[in-house]
């Protein structure tokens, strides 16, 4: 996991040194999410390109036992649409556009709380997703896609999974209008 996080900090420090001024994406963005609390942050490296690191809590419940785990979700996206979009006279502030990217999941083995403890889950894979912000910062994404996982928590191997997320929450500080 150190190896994911020094791997996706050293592509966004590379990407912000040869960032262009005249980007699509927002150069840098936080979002807090709900249902399940998590914060996300997310930079821009390219015209249509962004890295993001998400951090958030996932709730397993097995007969009278529950634990909170530790997840960090790691990101490339390739917004496609966004001159689209322009063209339109749709809003693309927030990073409001359609996505592929790449996905990698670490999820811990040890629960933050509650008394059920299971094997670590790693994942990776393509996605596509679809993101929209709204003027007040209010935000909703939509992901899908395959990953090949490793899991010694519920099948005790790996294999390929089909992803889906939902999101919503709210951008924090600053965005284009």
């Amino acid at each position: 996991m150190k190896l994911l996080l020094v791997f996706l900090f050293s592509i966004t420090v590379f990407g912000s040194l040869n960032a262009q001024s005249d980007k699509n994406v927002e150069d840098h963005q936080v979002q807090l999410g709900f249902p399940i609390p998590a914060i996300l942050y997310e930079k821009g490296i390219g015209n249509n390109t962004t890295l993001s690191v998400e951090t958030l809590a996932g709730l397993d419940i097995i007969n009278a036992e529950y634990g909170v785990y530790p997840i960090v979700r790691g990101q490339y996206r390739y917004y496609y649409n966004m001159k689209r979009r322009l063209e339109k006279k749709k809003n693309i502030s927030g990073n409001s556009g359609n996505y592929l990217g790449g996905l990698l999941l670490y999820q811990g083995g040890n629960s933050l709380l509650g008394n059920l403890n299971k094997a670590s889950i790693f994942a990776v894979g393509p996605v596509y997703g679809m993101q929209r912000t709204y003027r007040g910062g209010f935000f909703y994404r939509l992901e899908t896609g395959l990953a090949y996982f490793e899991d010694d928590a519920f099948i005790k191997g790996s294999g390929i999974a089909l992803i889906l997320a939902a999101r919503i929450g709210w951008v924090l500080g600053h965005k284009r209008k």
